[in-house]
C-alpha cells in the first residue's frame, strides 16, 4: 500500500508517467533496482520540464532580500517558546 502511494505521489509529480506506477517490490533488492531507475530518469532529464528565466525585477528584489538577510545577527539559541507566540 505505502508503495503504491509513493508511486502514485511520483505520478502527480511528473516524475513518472501517469499509467506507470511502481509494482510492489518483492525482495529487498526490488527496492533498490527502483531508486535507481528514478534516478537515472532524473539524471536523463526525461520528465524535465523548460527551465523558464526570471524576470529582472523579481531577481533583483530577491538578490535584495538574499543581502538583507545577513545583516541580522544568528541568534546563540532559539526559544521556540517566545518565537512562535501569538502576538498581544
Amino acid at each position: 500500500m505505502k508503495h503504491v502511494i509513493v508511486g502514485s505521489a511520483l505520478a502527480l509529480a511528473g516524475w513518472l508517467p501517469a499509467g506507470q506506477l511502481l509494482a510492489a517490490p518483492t525482495e529487498a533488492s526490488d527496492i533498490g533496482k527502483t531508486t535507481r531507475s528514478v534516478l537515472q530518469m532524473q539524471r536523463a532529464g526525461r520528465q524535465s520540464v523548460e527551465t523558464r528565466p526570471m524576470l529582472k525585477d523579481v531577481a533583483d528584489r530577491t538578490y535584495e532580500r538574499y543581502l538583507e538577510s545577513f545583516t541580522y545577527p544568528i541568534p546563540e539559541r532559539f526559544d521556540r517558546e517566545s518565537s512562535f507566540s501569538p502576538a498581544d
